[in-house]
C-alpha cells in the first residue's frame, strides 16, 4: 500500500533547505515529502497577518492546492511546531490523525513568564537600530554561528551545521517579518490536538525545551508518544538526519 506524503514545516529564520536531509531519509523509508518555505522566508512573502490564525489559513490553502490522494501527514520543527499544531485544531480535517512535532516548543509557567520578558529585552534592543542596521545583523554571519552554536549539542557535524544555518537561515523577507515570528516562537508554544496520534521527539539536550517538560505536558494527551535522540539538541534534523527519520518512520509505519 503506497505510504501518505509527509509536509515538512520548517522553524524560525530558516526555510526548506534545513529539512531537505531529513525529507530525504523519509524519501529513502517509502513517504513522498513536501518542504515548503513558510511565508517571510525563502522566495514566499510575508503574510499580512502574522498570527498563528494567518499561518493556519496559509496552511490550509497550502493542503488544498496539492489535491492529494490521501490525507497528508503533517511534521513541525520548532517554531513550525507551534504553527502546525495550532492549524490542526482551526483544520482537524485536513491532514492524516497522525502528526509529528520535531523539537517542539514547551515550557512552563516559570519558563514562559521568563521567555516573554526576554522576547520584550530583545525586540526592543533591535528597534534602536536602523532598519537597515538591523537587517545587516540578523543576516550576518555571527549571529548565523552563535545560534547554530547554542541549538547544537553534538559537534561532529558542527562546521557542516554552521555553513548550512549562514546559508539559508537568512532567507527572511524583512527584520519586520523576522521579529513578528520571534514574538509569536517566544509567545506561543505547541500544543497538544485533540484527537490525533502526535509523535513527539527531540533531543536530550534541546536548549530550548526540557525533556521533563514535554513529558509533564502530554501526561494527559493519551495518544501523544514522546521519543528522545540521546546526544542531540534542537537541531536534530541537521545533527543526526537519519537517526530521526529512522525514528519518525518506525513510528509511523506502526501507525499505518
Amino acid at each position: 500500500m503506497k505510504k501518505p506524503a509527509i509536509i515538512l514545516i520548517h522553524g524560525l529564520r530558516g526555510d526548506h533547505h534545513g529539512l531537505l536531509e531529513l525529507a530525504e531519509c523519509l524519501q529513502e523509508a517509502g513517504y513522498e515529502t513536501y518542504v515548503p518555505d513558510l511565508p517571510g522566508y525563502g522566495i514566499e512573502q510575508a503574510l499580512r497577518d502574522q498570527s498563528l490564525k494567518g499561518y493556519a489559513n496559509w496552511l490550509h490553502e497550502y493542503v488544498e492546492k496539492q489535491k492529494f490522494e490521501t490525507k497528508p501527514i503533517i511534521l513541525g520543527h520548532s517554531m513550525g511546531s507551534i504553527i502546525v499544531s495550532h492549524y490542526l485544531e482551526a483544520y482537524p480535517e485536513d491532514c492524516s490523525k497522525t502528526a509529528v512535532f520535531l523539537a517542539p516548543i514547551i515550557r512552563t509557567e516559570k519558563g514562559q513568564k521568563r521567555s516573554n520578558r526576554l522576547a520584550k529585552i530583545f525586540l526592543r534592543s533591535l528597534k534602536l537600530l536602523s532598519g537597515h542596521s538591523r537587517y545587516r545583523l540578523m543576516k550576518s554571519r555571527f549571529v548565523s554561528f552563535w545560534i547554530s552554536h547554542i541549538l547544537t549539542y553534538d559537534r561532529t557535524r558542527q562546521k557542516y551545521i554552521d555553513e548550512q544555518h549562514y546559508m539559508y537561515s537568512g532567507e527572511f523577507t524583512s527584520t519586520r517579518s523576522l521579529m513578528n515570528d520571534v514574538q509569536l516562537s517566544m509567545s506561543e508554544q505547541t500544543i497538544c490536538p485533540k484527537n490525533r496520534k502526535v509523535l513527539y521527539c527531540m533531543g536530550d539536550h534541546d536548549r530550548l525545551t526540557k525533556v521533563k517538560n514535554v513529558k509533564k505536558n502530554i501526561a494527559n494527551c493519551p495518544n501523544a508518544t514522546l521519543k528522545v535522540i540521546k546526544k542531540t539538541g534542537h537541531l536534530l534534523n541537521y545533527e543526526f538526519p537519519q537517526k530521526t527519520a529512522q525514528v519518525i518512520t518506525q513510528f509511523l509505519d506502526k501507525k499505518s
